[in-house]
Formats: C-alpha cells, structure tokens, sequence
C-alpha cells in the first residue's frame, strides 16, 4: 500500500476528497509524515492529513481506493496547510529573520537595525515555527532535483510513500529538454529541504544513469 503525489483520495463515506498535492517529509528520517490535500476547484484550500490517517480499502468493484479515515462531515476538522508555517516564510514575517543554517537558539534579530528586539513572546512563536520548519520538507511536483555538489539537474516528478510507515519507496525525475523521465533509486536520495530533492550522486553519475535507463 501506497501514496503518491496527485493520487486522488476519498472519505470513509464514499466521497471525494482530494488530491494529493505536496507531502511533508522529514529530511533526517526520509519519511513522509504526513500528505497536503487539495480540495475545491473555484475556492480551493488545503489540508494537512498525517499518514496515519489514510487507508487502501477495496470497493464493492473489487479496485482499491486510498481513503481518509474520516467522513466528508469530519473532513474539515483536518488542520489547514499554511505553506509559510512549514517553510520558515512565517518566521521572517515575525522577526525580520530569514532561513538559515546558521541559527542560534533564542536570539532573533529584528527586521532592521531601527527596529526593537522582538518580545519574548515573538521569540517563543518563532522557535516553535522554527520547529515545525526543519521537521517537514515541503515536497510538490516540480521541485528541484539536486546533486551532490549542488547543481540543479532535473524536477521532481513522482514521489511515493509506503503506509502506513512513511517510507519513500518510489521516486521518478523529469530533465533536459525535450523532457524525459527517469527512477531514481531511493538509496540515492540524500536529503530533502523545501521544494528540493538532494542526491548522493554526483553530476557524472545522474548522467550516466541517464545513459543507463535508455
């Protein structure tokens, strides 16, 4: 059993309730935590979905249906997906500060030097999103397949993970011109950030897969 990015889902009730637009992977485990549902055609919002909550049953047709464990009436208690929570977007707009590697726990300097030292409270806010941040990278398709030495090779096309644990276990690539598509082996996968698919492999070695799969 499985989940995919633009897989359909359906309620415990029997109706639609979404597609499978990004998904949260932890970037030191390598799994996915939880999927963001997108829902509505005119007035369109998201919902956070913990892998937990979703199941393949089999309909009375015999074909197998990924579902959330939860009727369309209980569907909208699901958290909504706030994009600048999980990619540190909110964190500038409180502090001024902007994503970096470079953090130091408990000092947020402020959006200018005019400005005065954010609260205490800010600061609290500010690590909590912080947090959630680098617990969750942002994965869609279309984001940015990266090797080794940092080079931008291909885009994400297809990302699928095991249920009920989370576990990556299919990855497609799409690059060049016109463009192709190609698996990528999930041992090859060396880490993750938002809307960035890192690569042990260095720039010789996408290449020569490439040679490989045609």
């Amino acid at each position: 059993m499985r989940v995919c990015l633009g897989d359909r889902l359906w309620t415990n009730d029997g109706h639609e309730a979404g597609t499978v637009e990004w998904m949260l992977l932890d970037p030191t485990s390598h799994r996915v935590n939880a999927v963001v549902i997108r829902r509505g055609l005119i007035l369109r919002h998201s919902l956070v979905a913990p892998l937990g909550e979703l199941q393949v049953v089999k309909t009375a047709e015999h074909e197998e249906r990924l579902i959330v464990r939860r009727s369309r009436a209980d569907l909208e208690t699901l958290p909504e997906f706030h994009r600048e929570l999980f990619t540190g977007e909110l964190v500038w707009q409180l502090t001024g500060e902007r994503a970096t590697p470079f953090f130091i726990p408990g000092w947020l300097p402020p959006a200018s030097l005019q400005e005065s030292p954010p609260s205490t409270e800010v600061i609290e806010l500010g690590e909590l999103v912080r947090a959630i941040d680098q617990a969750n990278a942002v994965l869609h398709r279309g984001a940015a397949i990266v090797t080794a030495e940092g080079e931008r090779v291909g885009h994400l096309q297809e990302l699928c993970a095991s249920l009920p644990d989370g576990q990556v276990v299919h990855v497609t690539a799409r690059h060049g011109l016109p463009p192709h598509e190609m698996e990528i082996p999930v041992e090859a996968i060396s880490g993750a950030d938002d809307g960035m698919l890192f690569l042990r492999w260095w720039r010789q070695d996408f290449e020569q897969a490439i040679r490989s799969a045609r």
